[in-house]
């Protein structure tokens, strides 16, 4: 191996751990030498004890339908009751950034030809999101594919703005045909997931890929669970000693986010659990579950990993600050006796997969755009991925 890509990492392991993120530099420091298809197949090796909930299981097939994979639904499902693995690193966007392309890659290597790799995406971000959900986006610029009213609006659960079919014209053409026709009031996240799975499917050749919306299969779960006596989410809220017990334990936790508005514009407020207490005790499980269907909350980043990873043994990929933090939900949650039955300390939490390709920091549209070809190779080590971030792994960003 490079003397200069060992002593790199070396650098790259000691800032870290001067920053206190020893989980981050622990899981560089075993796996950086280690090629990408080595390492990626270890991190899909994983069979949880416990079966997936029917609800999970429903939640799953709904989003996946809702896509446009209703006839390959069950299948998919089917194979993630074995193969408990989800990508949730990215956000919710139209066109990823190199970074983001570089971990689908390698979150998918380790995934047989037969089998499915699922990136479970974030919407619970603003269209105003650093990764800017709304445009699509080149290393030359971007074209913003919204109006102003919406650039700090919820990019979960927006629809469709009267002015975007007219602004693909202004969209190179190869691009533009990876877009299926938008048509006004229809569902945004449907319509950009459904343009992420065909770009990602184009640049690495496979039809395995399949992108969701992590935030509502934990909404369709939440819905479903709520309606069961005894059952943990239900407790949480409802629960007068649980709830006390949970609030201590995450006293500012983000629950929900929330649709709003500020004048003509479209934003969004978040919601944590002393907003919404008086609501749960006037009126229950229910009114809940009403709220989460007509009024579009949003489940935040708790609720997700509560649903996927500690109730359902999901092994959740992440980047490099999913590796800090989740463990620390996992540690947190473990105290509260209502969580014990679901041996949630035995689900692996730090799970890392960022990097970009060396050499290059291609964008997909680009790729696109312009016909290009990338054939990263599967036996570079990990390493080679992750030499060109010491500066964002050390700089204490809040980026997932």
């Amino acid at each position: 191996m490079p003397k200069e890509l060992k002593n790199g990492i070396s650098a790259i392991i000691t800032e870290l751990k001067k920053e206190n993120k020893n989980r981050l530099a622990g899981c560089i420091s075993e796996n950086w030498n280690k090629t990408c298809l080595q390492y990626s197949k270890e991190l899909f090796e994983w069979e949880p004890e416990h079966p997936m909930e029917p609800e999970m299981k429903a939640a799953m097939e709904s989003e996946i339908s809702r896509v446009g994979l209703s006839e390959e639904a069950p299948k998919i499902v089917s194979f993630l009751s074995k193969h408990r693995v989800l990508q949730t690193a990215p956000h919710l966007v139209l066109t990823l950034n190199p970074r983001m392309l570089c971990i689908e890659w390698l979150g998918s290597l380790g995934v047989p030809d037969q089998g499915y790799y699922v990136s479970a995406t974030f919407s619970g971000i603003p269209f105003s999101n650093s990764f800017r959900p709304g445009r699509v986006n080149r290393k030359t610029g971007s074209v913003n594919l919204l109006p102003s009213s919406m650039q700090d609006a919820l990019v979960y659960r927006s629809r469709i703005p009267d002015k975007l079919p007219g602004m693909l014209s202004s969209l190179p053409e190869p691009i533009a045909k990876m877009l299926d026709a938008p048509h006004p009031g229809d569902s945004f996240t449907r319509w950009a997931l459904k343009a992420g799975r065909k770009i990602e499917g184009k640049i690495f050749g496979r039809r395995n890929i399949i992108l969701v919306d992590i935030n509502e299969i934990t909404a369709e779960y939440l819905k479903l669970v709520l309606g069961k006596k005894n059952h943990p989410v239900r407790e949480v809220f409802f629960n007068p000693v649980v709830r006390r017990e949970f609030v201590k334990i995450f006293p500012n936790e983000i629950m929900f986010y929330s649709p709003a508005k500020k004048g003509k514009y479209d934003s969004m407020e978040n919601l944590r659990m002393k907003d919404l207490e008086s609501d749960l005790d006037s009126s229950g499980p229910e009114g809940l579950k009403k709220k989460i269907e007509k009024e579009n909350l949003c489940p935040g980043l708790l609720l997700v990993f509560i649903a996927t990873a500690f109730l359902n043994g999901f092994k959740c990929y992440g980047s490099f600050s999913q590796v800090e933090y989740l463990p620390e939900y996992q540690k947190k949650l473990g105290k509260m006796e209502i969580f014990k039955p679901y041996g949630i300390e035995k689900v692996p939490t730090a799970n890392l997969t960022t990097g970009v390709f060396p050499g290059t920091k291609e964008w997909p549209a680009d790729i696109i755009i312009e016909g290009k070809e990338i054939n990263p190779d599967p036996e570079m080590l990990f390493g080679e991925l992750l030499a060109g971030m010491k500066d964002t792994l050390s700089a204490g960003r809040k980026n997932k």
